[in-house]
């Protein structure tokens, strides 16, 4: 299993003190670009868990956010000359007084809750407690350590912080050397990193992307197949009988297929 830092994204890897929704707006911080390098030269994939409250306050929408990440890889790959720096971005659009009702509940995936974090362990194969969460709050230490990750954070300890960091570091750089100062889970072989690779992390964002613009029309379309998968099979039953029962099976496989497109409908559409 593959080790991971998790990254909290505003005021730890990009300047952000508010909402943001604009990728015009999106300012790397000074030392992330060399200090990601560092870590995946270590043998760490990177994934950044972000809140994004701004969703559930109507500040922007989730296309949005996915623009901002867009821009944050893009300037990363820029500046660092390495193709898909970062692995994945896992973001939370709920908040429990969110002004849209449709995002109003406390989430598992907002943090200081580990969601996110335990998502993207199944979905990429971590080991966590080998691996690292760096941020600037107390919620990202919270979510970190309930995931069983070790935990930085950049900046003060909140006197009220209900978790204790394993380290606290002055900036990003400064975290970087202490993930480091602890040893290296295993550097990546030179070429490991596969187009392949870079290919399949993309489709699988594309993918995410597109289920969560169209969740709505997604989970309707597959219902009504649902409803409308038995039809063929019995149509066949009823006017073919036993009397033909090559294209009675015919039938039977169109109803199979129609089924697992609804499936499909179905997985696609859901949160």
């Amino acid at each position: 299993m593959d080790h991971v830092v998790f990254l909290d994204r505003d005021n730890t890897l990009i300047a952000n003190d508010g909402d943001l929704g604009d990728p015009a707006h999106v300012e790397l911080l000074d030392g992330v670009p060399q200090g990601l390098c560092r870590l995946r030269e270590a043998g760490y994939r990177l994934v950044v868990v972000t809140n994004q409250g701004g969703v559930a306050r109507g500040r922007y929408e989730e296309e949005d956010v996915d623009r901002v990440h867009r821009e944050i890889s893009t300037l990363l790959d820029r500046e660092t000359n390495h193709r898909g720096l970062i692995d994945r971005f896992y973001y939370c659009p709920y908040h429990p007084e969110a002004t849209r009702p449709e995002y109003r509940r406390d989430h598992p995936w907002r943090k200081p809750q580990p969601g996110m974090l335990l998502q993207a362990a199944r979905d990429l194969g971590l080991d966590l407690p080998g691996s690292w969460l760096v941020g600037d709050q107390s919620r990202d230490v919270e979510a970190g350590r309930a995931a069983g990750c070790r935990t930085v954070l950049i900046g003060d300890l909140n006197p009220d912080a209900t978790a204790t960091p394993t380290a606290i570091a002055t900036d990003f750089n400064d975290a970087v050397e202490q993930i480091l100062a602890t040893g290296e889970p295993g550097r990546i072989r030179p070429g490991s990193t596969t187009e392949a690779a870079t290919l399949r992390r993309a489709i699988q964002d594309l993918s995410e992307s597109i289920g969560r613009r169209q969740n709505g029309a997604s989970r309707q379309l597959g219902i009504g197949l649902l409803f409308v998968a038995p039809l063929p099979f019995v149509a066949g039953l009823i006017f073919l009988g036993d009397d033909d029962p090559k294209m009675l099976y015919a039938w039977l496989m169109v109803t199979i297929v129609v089924l697992l497109g609804s499936i499909a409908c179905l997985l696609s559409g859901r949160r």
